[in-house]
């Protein structure tokens, strides 16, 4: 159990932060502090919000007393379900977010952090009132708080880099970076499901990971040769 907590908070608080430092070091035309910007922005959006939310959902939703007894909390509550769809809420948020950049991502980011912040505190106070310090009670608050705090930061300073105009280039570049973060989502959310069934979390988490973003680079190289046969046509 307590393996649990701890695993998913590297899956979706550390490994989208290692993804988007990766993507920044091998992606030459990631040079500008607007796109190093976007890169761990979209990242973060796609995994610590729209996998993390779909995963807490089906966690909530369909394993509540699993997910009751790693918070030290009873069994068989039905605000399980309220926080399943809450989670469901976020997940969903955090995926569309991907792709905006526009007022829906701070809309994501104020709903993302209200609902870490709110959850931490109500931990908290209930570390300090029982000395309940399971993992679900006291890991998961490090997650709760750095991914609200790591997007407030990434939407200031977007505020200070304002973004390149929109070319065809630019926008091909933003279709890349999330279409390997989306499938790096999908990898990380489908890895730490099989990993929980197999009682193999870190090792199927890793290789969803790599699975993931291997078949995001496979698709931006299609698209790209796509669009290179479509050039001398257009000429």
């Amino acid at each position: 159990m307590h393996e649990l907590f701890f695993v998913r908070l590297f899956a979706y608080s550390i490994i989208p932060l290692l993804l988007a430092s990766a993507h920044l070091l091998l992606d030459r035309h990631a040079r500008t502090p607007a796109r190093r910007i976007e890169l761990f922005t979209v990242y973060l959006l796609a995994i610590s919000v729209g996998a993390s939310g779909l995963g807490g959902a089906f966690g909530h939703l369909f394993l509540a007393d699993v997910i009751a007894e790693g918070v030290g909390w009873p069994a068989g509550s039905p605000f399980q379900l309220e926080m399943g769809f809450a989670n469901l809420a976020l997940g969903i948020l955090g995926i569309m977010a991907i792709s905006r950049r526009d007022g829906f991502r701070t809309a994501t980011i104020v709903a993302v952090t209200v609902v870490g912040v709110g959850a931490t505190t109500v931990h908290l106070m209930d570390i300090a009132a029982t000395g309940n310090l399971a993992p679900g009670n006291t890991v998961q608050n490090l997650g709760n708080l750095l991914d609200p705090v790591l997007l407030i930061a990434l939407a200031w300073l977007a505020r200070r880099h304002p973004a390149e105009a929109e070319s065809p280039a630019a926008l091909r570049w933003h279709r890349q970076v999330e279409t390997v973060a989306g499938m790096a989502a999908a990898g990380v959310g489908i890895g730490f499901g099989v990993g929980f069934a197999a009682g193999a979390l870190l090792l199927w988490t890793v290789l969803g990971v790599l699975a993931g973003v291997a078949f995001g680079v496979l698709l931006n190289s299609r698209a790209s040769d796509a669009h290179k046969e479509l050039m001398p046509a257009a000429r």
